[in-house]
């Protein structure tokens, strides 16, 4: 799929430098000309890819705003959140509630240092030191803007359905949010390292499963709406989007500078 991207980008570049009204605006601004060009180089991370992941990135905020413009109206996601809780209420058992109730601990702020702190000791082995300024920034970027957007918005949690007391506010949920990043950020650095592909694709699945696992028992337990763990999960993956960004940056710069 990869290659079948790049070859379709560079058959564009191609075609639109044959167009002559493209030939006269390279001859009149080269720099602009090659500034755009090179936008479109899918070999250089700060070209195609970088590109992606910031039209990503636009399509992500547009998406929680539109999420978080509807809570705030009461229009057709709030009937649609109550509907949903209310069935999860309905066939909620003990064993489930308790298992769900463990996976949810690693949406919490506990997990974040623990696993942060074995990643960063890790990486300061390794001198790997923008990695964890990289890693750090996403963290605590989750955690300002989850509570900026909750104390903004300050929508009340589901009543009556908690499976424990919970305090704050409810969206977007600080939990999804969490272990998009920090799952997200994990794999990332796993998949990144590893060149097998068997294992490539486990990191993905494990990583995946575990989000919509810590997503899904925010629900199941009653202590978010559906909307608020969607939220949790555009703006993590916003999040996580930087982290990536700025650690590709690095390691494109000093690869640059050795060659």
């Amino acid at each position: 799929m990869r290659h079948l991207l790049t070859y379709y980008i560079t058959e564009f570049r191609n075609w639109v430098g044959g167009i002559p009204a493209a030939q006269r605006f390279a001859r009149q601004h080269p720099k602009l000309a090659g500034f755009i060009s090179d936008r479109f180089d899918p070999a250089n991370f700060l070209g195609l890819p970088l590109l992606l992941i910031l039209l990503a990135g636009l399509v992500n905020i547009l998406l929680l705003s539109e999420l978080a413009e509807s809570v705030m109206d009461a229009e057709w996601i709030v009937i649609a959140d109550q509907k949903f809780t209310d069935l999860l209420y309905s066939m909620r058992s003990k064993w489930l509630s308790v298992l769900l109730f463990a996976v949810t601990k690693l949406g919490e702020r506990e997990a974040v240092f623990i696993l942060g702190g074995l990643l960063t000791l890790y990486l300061l082995y390794h001198k790997r030191w923008w990695t964890i300024v990289a890693f750090w920034l996403v963290m605590g970027g989750v955690g300002l803007t989850v509570q900026t957007a909750k104390s903004f918005i300050s929508r009340a949690r589901p009543a009556d359905v908690a499976y424990y007391e919970v305090e704050h506010f409810s969206f977007p949920s600080g939990h999804a949010t969490t272990i998009m990043a920090l799952a997200g950020f994990l794999a990332y650095l796993l998949y990144r390292n590893t060149q097998s592909s068997l294992h490539r694709k486990l990191i993905v699945w494990v990583a995946a499963i575990l989000i919509l696992l810590v997503g899904f028992s925010r629900i199941y337990l009653g202590v978010h709406f559906l909307s608020d763990v969607l939220a949790g999960f555009i703006l993590g993956l916003l999040w996580l989007l930087v982290g990536i960004s700025l650690e590709e940056t690095v390691l494109y710069r000093k690869k640059k500078r050795q060659v």
